[in-house]
C-alpha cells in the first residue's frame, strides 16, 4: 500500500427496517461486529449517543476508536438513512461493511459513496514523518 489508509464514507437510503436505529445496545453490538468483521482492533468504545431535535435531525451516533483509526455512524430513522465513515490504515473490504449493514437494517440503497486514499504523501520513515508533522503544526505549551 503506497498510502496511509482508506476512508470509506457512505450514505445509505431507503432503509427497510429502522427498528434498531434507535437501540443503543443494538448499535453497540453492530459497531463491535462491524470492526471485528473487517479485522480492526477496538481501543475505545463503542460510544452511542442520542441526537435530539426535529425528526429529520433526530437519531443516534455511534463511534469506535480503533488502533487502525475509527468507525462512525449516524442514524436518521425518520429519514430511513444512515451516514457511515470508516477510516483505517489497514486494508478492509467494502463488501464486508455493506454486509454488516444489511444484517442490521435489511435492504437499502447506497445513495452516496466515496472511497478516498488518504495520506498519499505521508512518509513511511518515522523521522521524516516527525519532521513533516512538526513543520505543519504550532505547539503551544501552557
Amino acid at each position: 500500500m503506497n498510502h496511509y489508509g482508506d476512508e470509506l464514507t457512505l450514505r445509505l437510503s431507503g432503509i427497510a427496517d429502522t427498528r434498531l436505529l434507535l437501540d443503543d445496545q443494538a448499535l453497540t453490538t453492530f459497531m463491535n461486529d462491524l470492526v471485528t468483521r473487517i479485522g480492526m482492533t477496538v481501543i475505545a468504545g463503542p460510544l452511542v449517543a442520542t441526537e435530539h431535535g426535529p425528526p429529520e435531525k433526530a437519531g443516534k451516533s455511534a463511534v469506535v476508536i480503533l488502533a487502525e483509526s475509527h468507525a462512525a455512524i449516524h442514524t436518521y430513522p425518520h429519514l430511513r438513512e444512515i451516514f457511515a465513515d470508516i477510516f483505517s490504515c489497514k486494508p478492509f473490504r467494502e463488501a464486508d461493511v455493506l454486509d454488516e449493514f444489511h444484517r442490521l437494517v435489511g435492504d437499502f440503497h447506497v445513495s452516496e459513496r466515496t472511497l478516498s486514499r488518504r495520506g498519499e504523501e505521508w512518509p513511511r520513515d518515522v523521522q521524516a514523518a516527525r519532521h513533516l508533522w512538526s513543520g505543519r503544526r504550532t505547539i503551544v505549551v501552557a
